[in-house]
C-alpha cells in the first residue's frame, strides 16, 4: 500500500530507503519520527518502508511510504492459526527477513538509492532484509537499533504471546538464540550503528565497532520550560508502573509517609499526580494503602503528547521511577526522563540504580537519583519550601546541558553519520 506524498522539486541531497517496524507508538517512538522530519527539511529524500498496523494517522505524508503486511489474514482465528505457523517458519527460516527483501525489491524496483537505513527494536527483521538489499545494492547500510532482547529479564521481548509450558520455554530460548545472531550478521554488515544508551552502545560495539550513541533526547519545539504558579505543591509522574520490580515506588511512599507523620507536608495543599493507565493505578493504589497516604493521591488517564509539556510545567518535582535491581533490566533511559529534562523541572529519580539516568542527573544537576528514604524526603522537603515561597520550583540545568539532550542534536549526529557513511 503506498502513501500519497508532495513531490517536491528534488535537490543534490541523497536518497535514503529506509525500513521500520511499525509506524506507531509506542513500538515506533517520537525520537526517529522527529529524525525523519528534521531529515526531510534538510533536503534529504526519504523512502520509508514499514510494517502493517491498522492504524495510519502517523504514516509520513512528505515522503513515499509503502506499507507491507506479511499475514494474508486478519480474520482473529484465521490471523492466529497464521500467527502460529508464521513463527515456526520464521525459527527455521528467517521467513519474515525474506519476505520484506522480496516485497521491497518489487516495490523500489528501477529507484536510485545511496543508502539504507533500518530502524527497529528488539527484532531481528527488518535489519537482515535491509543489510541484504543495501548489499545487493552495494549502498552502504547504516543500523538504528533502539532496544535489544539482553536488557529485558525472562525474554520478555522475544516472541509475542510467549508461552509458559515446558515445551515453551525451550522453543522461546531457541528462538532468542536465532533472533540474536540473525541480527548480530546484519549488524556486522553495517556501515554504522546507533543505539539509545551508552549501555547499549557498549554491547553493541561487541559486534560492529562502528556503534555511536543517539539518544532518544527530547524535542525543543514542543518543551520549553515555562514557570507556573500552582495552588498545590505537586509530584507528577507520567507513563505506565508495568510492575512494581521494573517501576518501584517503596522508597517514595516510606519518605511521603515520614513526612506526613511530622506534619512538614500539609495534605490539603500536596498531591501525587499519577497520568498512566488502570492497572497502574492499581499498583499504586494498592501501596499508597500500605503506607496511608491515599488522600495524596490523584489518578488522571494517559495524556496526549501534546499536552505534556503544559502539564510538566506545571509540576514542581517530575517523578521517574526505575526498576529495583532484581529486575534484571538494563540501559533504561526513558523517553519522558529526557522531555523531564527539557521541561526543566526539578527531577526525583527512585530508586538509585547507579546507572547512566542516575549518572545523567548527577552530572547536570537536575534533580536527585537516591535509593534512601531520608534523602528523598529532604529533597521533597526542600522542594516544598522553595514552593511554599515562591508558589513554583525553580529547574536547575544549564542551556548548554540542556541542549545536549535535544532531538536537534541528536538529528545532527544522525546526518553527519549519513554524510560520513558516504566516504
Amino acid at each position: 500500500m503506498r502513501r500519497k506524498f508532495d513531490n517536491k522539486k528534488m535537490s543534490n541531497q541523497k536518497n535514503i530507503l529506509i525500513f521500520c517496524d511499525v509506524f506507531v507508538p509506542p513500538a515506533f517512538g517520537v525520537r526517529i519520527r522527529y529524525f525523519f522530519s528534521y531529515l526531510v527539511k534538510k533536503g534529504w529524500h526519504l523512502t520509508l518502508i514499514y510494517e502493517y498496523h491498522s492504524e495510519q494517522k502517523y504514516i509520513p505524508t512528505d515522503f513515499p511510504a509503502y506499507m507491507l503486511d506479511y499475514y494474508r489474514f486478519r480474520n482473529n482465528l484465521l490471523f492466529r492459526l497464521e500467527w502460529i505457523f508464521k513463527v515456526v517458519l520464521n525459527l527455521f527460516f528467517d521467513d519474515r527477513n525474506r519476505f520484506f527483501y522480496k516485497k521491497s525489491l518489487k516495490t523500489i524496483e528501477n529507484k536510485h538509492f545511496d543508502l539504507v537505513l533500518a530502524t527497529s527494536s528488539f527484532n531481528s527483521c527488518p535489519f537482515g532484509a535491509a543489510a541484504k538489499i543495501a548489499q545487493k545494492m552495494q549502498i552502504p547500510f547504516v543500523a538504528d537499533i533502539r532496544d535489544i532482547i539482553e536488557q529485558a529479564p525472562k525474554n520478555d521481548y522475544v516472541v509475542a504471546h510467549k508461552p509458559h509450558t515446558f515445551l515453551g520455554k525451550i522453543f522461546v530460548n531457541r528462538y532468542r538464540k536465532v533472533n540474536i545472531n540473525r541480527r548480530n550478521k546484519a549488524l556486522k554488515i553495517a556501515k554504522n550503528v546507533t543505539s539509545i544508551s551508552k549501555w547499549h552502545v557498549e554491547k553493541l560495539q561487541k559486534i560492529n565497532p562502528e556503534t555511536q550513541l543517539v539518544l532518544n533526547g527530547f524535542d525543543e519545539t514542543i518543551f520549553i520550560p515555562a514557570i507556573k504558579k500552582t495552588e498545590k505543591f505537586t509530584i507528577s509522574y507520567f507513563g505506565s508502573i508495568y510492575n512494581e520490580k521494573l517501576r518501584n515506588p517503596e522508597i517514595l511512599f516510606a519518605a511521603l509517609k515520614n513526612l506526613a507523620e511530622k506534619n512538614l507536608i500539609f495534605m490539603q495543599n500536596f498531591v501525587v499526580q499519577w497520568y498512566s493507565d488502570k492497572k497502574s493505578h492499581q499498583i499504586i493504589a494498592k501501596f499508597a494503602k500500605k503506607f496511608n497516604i491515599c488522600n495524596s493521591m490523584s489518578y488522571q488517564n494517559f495524556i496526549p503528547h501534546e499536552n505534556l509539556p503544559e502539564k510538566m510545567n506545571e509540576s514542581s518535582i517530575l517523578l521517574s521511577l526505575c526498576n529495583s535491581k532484581e529486575s534484571g533490566v538494563f540501559g533504561m533511559m526513558t523517553t519522558k526522563f529526557f522531555e523531564y529534562i527539557g521541561a526543566n523541572r526539578p527531577i526525583l529519580c527512585t530508586p538509585n540504580n547507579n546507572d547512566e539516568l542516575a549518572q545523567t542527573i548527577n552530572s547536570i544537576g537536575c534533580g536527585l537519583a537516591s535509593s534512601n528514604a531520608a534523602e528523598v524526603e529532604n529533597f521533597i522537603l526542600e522542594k516544598y519550601t522553595e514552593w511554599q515561597k515562591n508558589g513554583f520550583t525553580q529547574g536547575s540545568v544549564s542551556a548548554e546541558n540542556r541542549e545536549k539532550f535535544s532531538r536537534k542534536n541528536g538529528a545532527e549526529i544522525l546526518e553527519k553519520i549519513f554524510s560520513a557513511a558516504y566516504l
